[in-house]
């Protein structure tokens, strides 16, 4: 595992997924979402990854964050939270994501759904 802090996450990058931890309450911009998309893009360097945002701190995430071309080179995202209003607002993001999308109340969970992605869906 290799781990990488930015000014917003905590980043722990594993063979084909990475686990993404905000640090803080922010609001999340097209720009910012970019920067940390951009940021696994060059880790992962050209191969395939999913994402895994782990929800613990409260943060908004802006209607236009999902709108970056480099968003195209993430095949998943999986969401962890046992928070209700996370899980609704995941939802919405949802609608705004082409690849697959998945919920879990635990980490555990969801890193067995990571590693076994490119098994089931590719």
């Amino acid at each position: 595992m290799i781990e990488k802090i930015t000014e917003f996450y905590k980043m722990e990058f594993y063979d084909s997924y990475v686990i993404i931890e905000a640090r803080g309450q922010f609001e999340v911009s097209a720009s910012t979402a970019e920067k940390t998309i951009q940021t696994i893009v060059d880790h992962f360097n050209g191969k395939n990854f999913v994402i895994i945002s782990n929800r613990t701190a409260k943060y908004t995430l802006r209607s236009d964050a999902y709108s970056s071309k480099v968003f195209k080179k993430v095949k998943g995202i999986a969401i962890v939270s046992k928070n209700e209003e996370v899980r609704k607002n995941a939802v919405l993001e949802q609608e705004k994501f082409n690849g697959s999308f998945a919920f879990f109340e635990n980490l555990d969970d969801a890193k067995h759904w990571a590693e076994n992605f490119f098994v089931t869906y590719y």
